[in-house]
């Protein structure tokens, strides 16, 4: 350009002509993952130096879709922790402050977000770079040009600011072309009374939508039914990254459930192909996933709204063997397993658990004696639920995994507001029940729903206060989530026929979080016991339930508010003590075991389980001398033929999600 100008004899002038031409050259026709390979540095992480798009290939498509001269306005990246999803946005600001000037607008859910987004991610680019450090304007410049903590100024007119959720403030009075909403599943649902921060954000870029905005939604996912990163990537192509075998080519996306290891050996964890079934090992990772390429469910949104769903089995950073670690460890946990669900998996985490039907969990009752405990039980709990005309009771028993037994349940008939009732109650708290070497076990709790004829049950725990074993108990359900399993309890006064007995102690239950950690075990039974017996956690009970229990424990379900998103629990029958019982005595389990280690753990059991050869002869009838057979007595039912390309293995440690049901 400059060749086609006279040239000036002044520096002056020279200076001018080059503004001018830089001025009047477009933009690179480059897209962000070329421009990150040619420009950028990288100071933090494992792999320092210049950044190779190479290393995580699977960011390749969505950088280029990110890319201002591409024409999709929307690009959504669903996915675990540790993948890189972050750097596609970091390396579109980079650009974009480099050489692609425009103005933009990055989201973060809180002021501490901001902060670190800022400290680990965005600045150390723009130190590291040379062609960044020398672009954007010093920060410690005192005038309007300069670059300060969260606004950062570039060539020709770049501004990228960075800003947060939690203030309307931050949201308005501002114009920008690029939009990126980072980990947006945290944001608030609303801000400051003026609506959701993902629709405040959004008008900003009103302005563009005729020339073109570009909007990223990058995030780990939250809770299903409310998570705006899911949303959005359904709303999308929903993509997912395939790759090859290396044994017979054929190209897959990778999920958890093909993952395998040993039991107690995560180390050793492979994953098996879905068409020739073969193991594949870690070594061959990057090999598979330098192959793979994007497969758009939605093909004809790619161009538009491409959205792109990574978990953590491709990421380079993150050896197979730390994800079966850390799926081992979250088993017994409902916490770690949302984290797992959410950190590790990039899936939502649903809080219900959709659950399953009462014809399937029929199949799954075992055979053993009523009335007595089963090995691999090391405690019990019990509950009962006052009605109008009766006292229904329930005994469950727990194993180290809250893997949770029906060992007894029964109806007390007659009028509660009778003593007649409440002392056959007495004789039940007398009852103990055998378990497989003939000693006899009484529940450690007994816990008793104080929701309707409250001064009754206040009345009667006070009573019990001072006995032994099982501790009684009164209970007041809430409605809540994030509540403990048990909380502290409310001293409140006893009033009983007009009359003041003292002071009772009532234990708030968090009913909502138990219900949830229920609904899952249920589908781990709706699962079956396959050939390595049955998943860790499930729920466990012989033929002496039938089919109008089964509907007691599936009476509830978890619904949602289409205005808000927020979830609850509804019920759906009129009959759920079943369901109530086992909640309650789950939450007694969880707050008498909230200070168990493994040592804690293996001592309850040392002294909860006989040896084999203590076996009482009248029992040997009933039970195998192998205790590792003794939880199920039955065989399960065989599985389903295997095809001649077989598409799974069965996976007994692979508990979440797992599409193999053995009915």
């Amino acid at each position: 350009m400059e060749a086609l100008l006279p040239l000036p004899d002044d520096d002056d002038a020279r200076f001018i002509t080059a503004l001018f031409c830089q001025g009047i050259r477009p933009d690179p026709r480059r897209t962000v993952a070329e421009w990150a390979d040619a420009r950028r540095v990288v100071t933090e992480g494992a792999y320092e130096g210049p950044w190779r798009t190479s290393r995580t290939p699977y960011l390749r498509e969505p950088m280029e879709k990110a890319t201002l001269s591409h024409p999709a306005r929307r690009v959504t990246i669903k996915g675990s922790a540790q993948v890189g999803k972050t750097q596609v946005g970091i390396n579109l600001l980079g650009q974009i402050l480099e050489e692609t000037p425009t103005k933009a607008m990055a989201v973060l859910p809180s002021l501490n977000s901001a902060r670190m987004y800022n400290r680990d991610k965005l600045d150390p680019m723009l130190q590291a770079s040379p062609g960044l450090k020398e672009a954007v304007a010093d920060i410690t410049s005192r005038d309007g040009a300069g670059s300060t903590t969260t606004v950062k100024r570039g060539a020709r007119g770049a501004q990228v600011e960075i800003v947060t959720a939690s203030s309307s403030k931050d949201l308005q009075s501002r114009t920008v072309r690029v939009l990126i909403l980072e980990e947006e599943s945290e944001y608030p649902a609303d801000v400051d009374n003026r609506g959701d921060p993902v629709d405040l954000a959004f008008a900003r870029t009103i302005a563009w939508r005729k020339a073109g905005e570009k909007v990223l939604d990058i995030s780990t996912p939250g809770i299903k039914g409310a998570c705006r990163v899911t949303k959005f990537y359904e709303a999308g192509s929903q993509a997912s990254y395939h790759v090859p075998c290396p044994h017979c080519d054929h190209r897959q996306a990778l999920i958890f459930t093909r993952l395998h290891w040993p039991e107690g050996n995560p180390d050793a964890a492979q994953y098996a192909c879905e068409a020739c079934g073969t193991m594949i090992d870690e070594a061959q990772k990057l090999r598979m996933t330098a192959a793979g390429a994007w497969v758009h469910a939605r093909p004809h949104f790619a161009e538009r709204h491409p959205s792109y769903h990574v978990n953590a089995l491709y990421s380079p950073f993150t050896p197979w063997a730390e994800i079966a670690r850390e799926a081992d460890a979250s088993i017994a946990n409902p916490t770690r397993m949302k984290a797992f669900s959410q950190q590790w998996l990039g899936e939502a985490w649903d809080e219900a658990f959709d659950l399953p039907k009462a014809d399937i969990l029929l199949l799954r009752r075992d055979k053993w004696q009523p009335g007595r405990i089963p090995p691999g039980v090391l405690f019990l709990m019990a509950a009962t639920d006052v009605q109008a005309d009766r006292l229904v009771w329930a005994v469950w028993g727990f194993d180290r995994h809250f893997g949770q037994w029906l060992i007894d349940t029964g109806v007390l008939e007659g009028d509660p507001t009778l003593p007649d009732v409440w002392r056959a109650h007495d004789e039940l708290l007398q009852r103990r029940w055998k378990d497989a070497w003939g000693k006899p076990c009484a529940p450690e709790s007994w816990g008793i729903d104080s929701g309707y004829l409250s001064s009754h049950v206040y009345a009667y725990a006070r009573r019990h206060a001072g006995d032994p074993a099982p501790k009684v108990r009164a209970l007041d359900g809430r409605a809540q989530w994030k509540l403990p399993p048990l909380g502290t309890p409310k001293f409140i006064d006893v009033d009983f026929n007009g009359r003041k007995l003292g002071k009772v102690a009532l234990w708030p239950v968090g009913t909502w979080d138990m219900k949830s950690e229920l609904a899952g075990a249920l589908r781990l039974t709706e699962m079956g016991a396959g050939p390595d017996g049955w998943p860790r956690g499930a729920i466990r009970y012989n033929e002496q339930v039938d089919r109008a229990w089964l509907d007691e424990m599936l009476a509830e379900y978890c619904a949602q508010n289409p205005r808000t998103g927020e979830r609850f629990w509804k019920k759906t029958a009129p009959r759920n003590e079943a369901w109530d019982l086992a909640v309650y005595c789950r939450a007694q389990a969880r707050h008498e075991t909230l200070q168990f280690d493994d040592a804690r753990w293996a001592a309850l059991a040392a002294e909860r389980q006989g040896p084999a050869e203590d076996i009482q002869s009248d029992l040997a009838g009933l039970w195998a001398p192998d205790l590792k057979a003794l939880a199920v007595v039955t065989p399960p039912p065989a599985p389903p033929p295997k095809p001649k390309k077989p598409t799974y293995l069965p996976p007994a440690n692979n508990w979440l999600g797992a599409p193999q049901r053995w009915i």
